[in-house]
């Protein structure tokens, strides 16, 4: 598990392309503070999907989420996580690794089977790791945990390509879970998301795509 202290999981090599990519195609500081989807404000409006909307990107976040994971010496069989903030890079760690995806939908389906998970069979006897882009408190990607563990499968890793806040570290910790966060908002120079009553002004009515 990673602890507030630890060194950055992904080398300068990868790290610093994936620090400029979201920065460059993620990332705009907005005057009025906007309302995340977790119920925080912010000024600081990141769009990891924008980010990684074309082909090389993707592959970029793919290899830097598959590089902390084997580096951190994470065995596993499939990753994914809630639709759709865990979907795209999931495709693509899965098509570079060889690995199989899937995908947690926010509701079970009221036909057919019913299931909310999508893509690979996950349960019993399945290393699987969570995968969120971006995370502030962590309510997706916690979601996708309980989803998870339900089925019966082993989580053995939780990944974010940008942790916004100090919350979904010590959750997971607590839980017994590796976290790795491949980058965090010191990296981007940013302030921690704050909860919406610690920012005194009014807020755009804008809900970015984090958790």
């Amino acid at each position: 598990m990673t602890a507030k202290g630890d060194g950055p999981v992904l080398g300068e090599e990868l790290r610093g392309p994936l620090i400029a990519l979201v920065v460059e195609r993620g990332y705009e500081r907005r005057e009025v503070p906007f309302q995340l989807s977790s119920g925080g404000l912010s000024h600081d409006y990141v769009d990891l999907r924008r980010a990684v909307a074309d082909g090389p990107a993707l592959e970029l976040a793919a290899r830097c989420v598959i590089a902390a994971l084997y580096g951190a010496g994470v065995e596993f069989d499939a990753i994914g996580g809630m639709t759709m903030g865990a979907d795209p890079v999931a495709h693509a760690v899965a098509l570079v690794s060889g690995l199989a995806w899937f995908s947690v939908r926010k509701a079970a389906k009221t036909h057919g089977s019913a299931q909310r998970v999508e893509g690979a069979q996950v349960g019993r006897g399945r290393r699987v790791v969570l995968f969120e882009d971006t995370v502030s408190t962590g309510g997706s990607i916690f979601e996708a945990l309980a989803v998870l563990t339900d089925s019966g499968a082993e989580v053995v890793a939780a990944v974010t390509l940008l942790d916004r806040g100090d919350v979904a570290g010590e959750r997971f910790s607590e839980a017994g879970i590796r976290y790795l966060p491949l980058l965090t908002y010191g990296d981007l120079g940013i302030d921690p998301v704050a909860p919406a009553a610690a920012v005194d002004a009014p807020a755009a009515a804008v809900d970015a795509p984090a958790s």
